[in-house]
């Protein structure tokens, strides 16, 4: 009985240990959140006066807007000397103003002083769910705390049973004349 009392407490300790283990991992895991590239690759195209396919240089102002035709955008940043090859461009937004964007659609508008930049604004979807890995690794962390907590709960319900049958042939053993 005392050696069973000894491992038992061990036990909960252990399991003390790898539960707050496991909070501390849940407590870690919304900063993680901060570690995701919060960018999104555009490729747009800018003419000249004429019409043609420019190149060369232009500053461009990037604005993200809820709606396709009004209202403020809630999200903006300009890129200087953005690279124009036969009238094709490519940015990362979010590289100067960090993104906060989530799983709904968004308008895109591009502007510039010195070149036409195509439609007004332009519907942008982005991927969502890279934003929320912060939710995906705490949900999988509790999913695995579960577990473990599960198969510790088998555990002690399988001693507690060797325990019980060893009394009982012990019980049996001396009740033999």
């Amino acid at each position: 009985m005392i050696c069973d009392k000894i491992s038992e407490e061990e036990v909960i300790s252990q399991m003390k240990k790898s539960v707050i283990l496991a909070i501390f991992a849940l407590v870690f895991a919304v900063p993680l959140q901060a570690q995701v590239a919060r960018l999104v690759h555009f490729q747009g195209t800018v003419m000249d006066s004429t019409g043609n396919a420019f190149a060369g240089s232009t500053d461009l102002t990037f604005s993200i807007y809820g709606r396709p035709r009004s209202g403020q955008p809630f999200w903006s940043e300009t890129h200087d000397n953005v690279q124009v090859t036969d009238g094709t461009y490519s940015v990362l937004l979010g590289s100067k103003n960090p993104l906060k964007l989530s799983f709904y659609e968004y308008f895109l508008e591009v502007s510039s002083d010195h070149v036409a930049t195509g439609e007004r604004r332009v519907m942008i979807v982005g991927s969502g769910y890279n934003f929320r890995l912060w939710f995906l690794f705490s949900a999988y962390t509790v999913v695995w705390l579960a577990l473990f907590l599960y198969i510790f709960s088998i555990s002690r319900r399988q001693k507690r049973i060797i325990s019980e049958l060893e009394i009982l042939a012990e019980v049996k053993g001396s009740a033999r004349p």
